[in-house]
Formats: C-alpha cells, sequence, structure tokens
C-alpha cells in the first residue's frame, strides 16, 4: 500500500493526472520516475549519507570521554576491634582527551571518503540514466518497426482484398489471388511475434520505472538524430579529468595518502593525554563534613617503534607507501583506458552516422523502385512477385535506417557518460 501512495504521489510531482486512461511518457519522465522509484539507487543513496554524517561529525574524534562513578564501600574488621569498622561514600567525575597530529588526518580522511562517495552515487545515477535512456529510445525504435510491419501487413491484406475482387468480376485469375493471399499470410507470423516482443519489452519497461503492468503508458519521442562532427582529441583534452572514474581514481590516490599519514602520524609523532578527575566523598553519612579531591593529569608518549627499521610499525608504513603507488598506477591505467574509451565510442559514432547516410539513400532509392513497380503493376506492365520484392525491400530499408538510428542514439549516450558532459556540453567544445 505504501508503495503504491508513493508511486501515485510520484505521478503528481512530476504533473500525471491520477487516474489518466494513458499515461503519456517523455524521455526525462521516464528518467525522473526510474530516479525516484530504482532500489539500488536508494540504497547508494543510503550509503552517501552515512558518509556525510561521519565527515560532518568528524570533529568528534577530539571530544573527550566523560565519566560520572558513584561507590559505596563497607568495610568492616575481622580481627582486631570493631571501631575500624566504616561506610565510605564516594561519587566521582573523571574526563580525558588524548591529542595527536593523527586526527587532523582523520578529519581529512572522513572528507576524502565522502566525496569519494559523491562521485560513487553521481555515477550509479547517470548511469540509471543511460540505462533508461537507452530502453526508452529502444521502444521507439521497435514501435515504429512494429508500425513499418503493420503498414506492411495491411497493405498486403488490402492487395488480396483487391484481387478478390478482381477475380469475382472475371479480371484476374484464381492463381494471382492465391499468390496475394499467401503473401498476406506469410507475413502474419512475424508480426504477430514482433507484437508480443514489443508487449513484453513495455511490460518491462513499466516494471523498471514502478508503473502499474495494467496501467497503458505512451512514449512521447522520435528517433531523429542530431549528426555530431567529433574530434576525439579535443573531447579527450576537454573532458578527461571530468570523467567520474578519473576523478575517483584520483580520490583513490588522496585517501591511501591520507592513509599514509594517518598511519605515519600514530607510529612517528608524539601524543598529548589530558585527563581530570574529581571526587568527592564521605565515611560518616551522618557527618555533614564531606571532603574532596581533584588532580589533573597530562602524559606525553613518544612512540619509538616506527623509527626501527624493520619493526611491524615501519612495515606498515611501507606498506602505506606502497599502497599510494599502486594508486598511481591505477590512475594511469584508468587514464589510458578512458583514451580508448574515448576515441573508441568517436569511432563507433562516425559509423553509425556514416551507416544513418547510406540507409536513407537506399530507403530513398527503394521508395523511388516501389513506387515505379506499383505503377507498373497498375499498368500490367510486369508481375506481383515483382512488387512484392519491392516492397519488402522498401520497408526493409526503413527499418534499417531505425536500426541505425537507434545505434547512433544509443552511442551519443554511451559518450555523454563518458565524458560527464551532456550533448550541448559536447558541442560548445567543438563550436570553438
Amino acid at each position: 500500500m505504501k508503495k503504491r501512495i508513493s508511486l501515485l504521489f510520484t505521478f503528481v510531482i512530476i504533473g500525471f493526472p491520477l487516474f489518466a486512461s494513458i499515461i503519456t511518457l517523455s524521455e526525462s519522465d521516464a528518467v525522473n520516475l526510474a530516479l525516484n522509484q530504482n532500489y539500488e539507487l536508494k540504497s547508494s543513496f543510503i550509503d552517501l549519507q552515512k558518509t556525510e554524517d561521519q565527515n560532518n561529525n568528524s570533529w568528534n574524534v577530539m571530544l573527550p570521554d566523560f565519566s560520572i562513578e558513584g561507590s559505596v564501600t563497607n568495610s568492616n574488621a575481622i580481627f582486631g576491634s570493631s571501631n575500624g569498622d566504616y561506610l565510605k561514600i564516594t561519587g566521582s567525575l573523571s574526563s580525558s582527551v588524548t591529542l595527536n597530529k593523527y586526527d587532523k588526518y582523520y578529519m581529512e580522511y572522513d572528507k576524502l571518503n565522502y566525496e569519494s562517495e559523491l562521485l560513487n552515487y553521481e555515477d550509479d545515477q547517470k548511469s540509471l540514466e543511460v540505462e533508461v535512456q537507452k530502453a526508452f529510445y529502444y521502444l521507439l525504435a521497435n514501435k515504429q518497426s512494429l508500425d513499418i510491419q503493420k503498414m506492411n501487413l495491411d497493405l498486403a491484406l488490402k492487395r488480396w482484398e483487391q484481387m478478390q475482387s478482381k477475380y469475382d468480376n472475371g479480371l484476374a485469375s484464381e492463381l494471382e489471388v492465391l499468390e496475394t493471399q499467401s503473401t498476406y499470410e506469410n507475413l502474419k507470423p512475424s508480426y504477430t511475434t514482433a507484437y508480443n516482443s514489443y508487449q513484453t519489452q513495455l511490460m518491462n519497461f513499466k516494471s523498471f520505472l514502478g508503473i502499474d503492468l495494467d496501467q497503458d503508458i505512451e512514449l512521447n519521442g522520435d528517433l531523429d538524430v542530431e549528426i555530431l562532427d567529433l574530434d576525439a582529441d579535443a573531447l579527450i583534452s576537454t573532458f578527461l579529468n571530468n570523467r567520474i572514474d578519473i576523478q575517483n581514481a584520483q580520490k583513490a590516490i588522496d585517501l591511501k595518502t591520507s592513509l599514509y599519514d594517518i598511519e605515519k602520524a600514530s607510529d612517528m609523532t608524539p601524543s598529548l593525554a589530558l585527563s581530570f578527575d574529581y571526587s568527592y566523598y564521605n565515611s560518616d553519612l551522618l557527618d555533614s563534613d564531606w571532603s574532596d579531591s581533584a588532580s589533573v593529569t597530562a602524559t606525553i608518549s613518544i612512540p619509538l617503534n616506527g623509527y626501527i627499521e624493520g619493526s611491524e610499525e615501519d612495515i606498515a608504513i611501507s606498506d602505506a607507501q606502497r599502497s599510494i603507488e599502486q594508486s598511481q598506477l591505477s590512475y594511469e591505467s584508468a587514464v589510458e583506458d578512458a583514451q580508448m574509451e574515448i576515441k573508441t565510442l568517436v569511432m563507433e559514432i562516425e559509423g553509425y552516422k556514416e551507416n544513418i547516410d547510406i540507409c536513407e539513400i537506399a530507403m530513398d532509392i527503394s521508395q523511388k523502385t516501389y513506387d515505379a513497380t506499383e505503377e507498373a503493376y497498375n499498368l500490367g506492365a510486369t508481375e506481383l512477385l515483382n512488387l512484392t520484392e519491392a516492397q519488402t525491400t522498401l520497408f526493409s530499408a526503413k527499418q534499417d535506417l531505425l536500426t541505425s538510428q537507434y545505434n547512433y542514439l544509443s552511442a551519443v549516450f554511451d559518450l555523454e557518460k563518458a565524458l560527464n558532459a551532456s550533448v550541448d556540453e559536447i558541442k560548445s567544445i567543438l563550436e570553438l
């Protein structure tokens, strides 16, 4: 029940009527729904909140320890006079704090850890956004492909009905009727399969967004692509350090450096311990003369094992230093992988762009061929088989164009994530 209320509230927030027969979803609507409903992202946000609380309260490493104690002591003489018997009541307040250099490094570590977790959360958000965008346009492409198949099927049915009418009027042979019927019947199984596949994909998409499976939705968008003239080297020089994985790799170096500072400070720098104790006591409940005492203690502790070569502390410091070196190597590897990914994506996008041009030319030729063949068929200058082949070629060309457009859009979404930049930001750099 809570989940249903939450979902309805989400629809109100993003502007959907609660009881609409059909919900129209744009790309941004789908992304917002996913960001609000995804359980993994919610879990990631909880992790972020934990590190944020730790960072905001990292000062507590310098907070003194406070304690209050009370005791009652009954002392009885076992041998000798009972005059030694007494009852002692004591109350005390104690406080202690240890000051050392590595407290500062602990606070720095908490800050770096929070920044790293924030990057992870942003990466999870971006990954989810790209996943939704791809699913959204994949459904659009499949819906348009299904519409093309439906048009193809309807056209085959219309041609069969026309041929049947001609046959009834003695203007066509039974063989011609059977040929048109066969063409229609042969198209039905593939359309049914495509239709069922689309409905399954649509249900999966609704489930992914947290929408009731019985709720009808309509996707508002198109596959028109904006062709980008990309320069891989320019993109790398501008956006490489903006990538989340590169930022995280650099943050890992900072975290390892902070741990090294903590290890070294704890094993090689002195610490100052301060303690205060106040006691209030009386050995006779009937005596109003209570006594008290107070003490302040300062202790300086200087660790020495960190200076001894081969000691456990010395090895721990060396290991911390090696961890920094490993992080630096990981950073260099991440940079190389990032450069390779960006160049590969640019190559793929250029390839898809070329495919779109080829498919548009092929579709234009197929359309003209079909129109000419249909005209010739209506004049009795060509056979039905030639018209059917021209029709199949035309609809195949349309589907190839849809596939190329989707592949292009999908690669652009991947590039946006790879650069951690929007298309508008990418265009602003390329236009310089």
